[in-house]
């Protein structure tokens, strides 16, 4: 009887501890979810389709070298929009894009700023002026910067 017993405790010792090792898995697996918020600044001047950078890549002799692998996954995401930024292509769904302003002007650059999740990130590889891809959602838009062109307007 006493084996019985013990075998009894231990095994509602292992269902408490199971229990609270996995209630710590989900607590921590929602905070790294929640807590992936990245701030970035993109050009104004978007956005345009993914397809049209994918067309670009392919065809245009400053890519030249591009990373096969980072193209198709590129052509994978399917009907995206993308902004340009400093050193990196931003691509997001339509309506995340819908979020952030598009101005296109000639005499200042526009900057916008906002935070998204980066869900994933490609380099495009060993091209003449290398560049990031990033692949974001839940855009959340904080603002913009407008700059002067030195010798614009007039």
């Amino acid at each position: 009887m006493m084996g019985k017993k013990g075998i009894g405790v231990i095994i509602i010792v292992l269902v408490i501890v199971l229990t609270l090792v996995a209630f710590y898995s989900l607590n921590e697996s929602q905070t790294v979810a929640t807590g992936n918020v990245t701030k970035l600044n993109v050009s104004s001047e978007g956005p345009f389709p993914l397809s049209d950078l994918i067309d670009e890549i392919e065809n245009k002799s400053y890519y030249e070298g591009y990373d096969n692998d980072t193209l198709n996954w590129m052509k994978s995401l399917g009907n995206k929009s993308v902004f340009s930024g400093n050193g990196m292509f931003v691509v997001m769904s339509p309506n995340d894009a819908s979020k952030i302003p598009s101005v296109y002007a000639t005499d200042v650059f526009i900057n916008e700023f906002f935070e998204c999740n980066v869900l994933d990130t490609r380099s495009l590889g060993d091209v003449k002026y290398p560049k990031d891809v990033l692949l974001v959602e839940n855009v959340n838009y904080l603002g913009e910067e407008i700059e002067d062109i030195p010798g614009g307007g007039a």
